[in-house]
């Protein structure tokens, strides 16, 4: 009986930790006209992506970077941003140059959600067409 306890124990153990791991993990976003995408909370933490391997609250608060993944072959500097805030926002600002918000990173997307004119933690959306 007490082997039985143990590996079930254990058993519960290794799935839990897996558990945790898969659910960190980005969700992918279906979007066939969309060369990437990504869904971020307000924390900067990627939910949900298409062809996007990171993203995370810059030093500055309220400015996020969204990382493209370089094998995507996406000119970041010449490509259509469509960004789209969360609760809270008046607007959403993204940028495909690079930035120094950004550390100048050529993958780099630059979201600013913007409310009554100055950038604040939110949730947003963008879409690189």
């Amino acid at each position: 009986m007490r082997r039985t306890a143990v590996v079930l124990a254990g058993s519960a153990a290794l799935s839990v930790a897996f558990t945790l791991q898969a659910a960190a993990a980005p969700a992918e976003i279906i979007a066939p006209n969309a060369r990437a995408a990504a869904e971020v909370d307000f924390h900067g933490e990627l939910q949900r992506q298409k062809n996007v391997i990171d993203s995370f609250e810059s030093t500055h608060r309220g400015v996020y970077c969204v990382i493209v993944d370089p094998a995507a072959g996406i000119d970041l500097s010449s490509a259509l941003i469509l960004a789209n805030g969360g609760v809270g926002t008046t607007s959403v600002e993204a940028a495909g140059r690079p930035t120094s918000s950004c550390d100048n990173r050529r993958d780099a997307i630059t979201v600013v959600p913007v409310n009554d004119g100055h950038p604040t933690p939110a949730s947003f959306t963008i879409a690189v067409l």
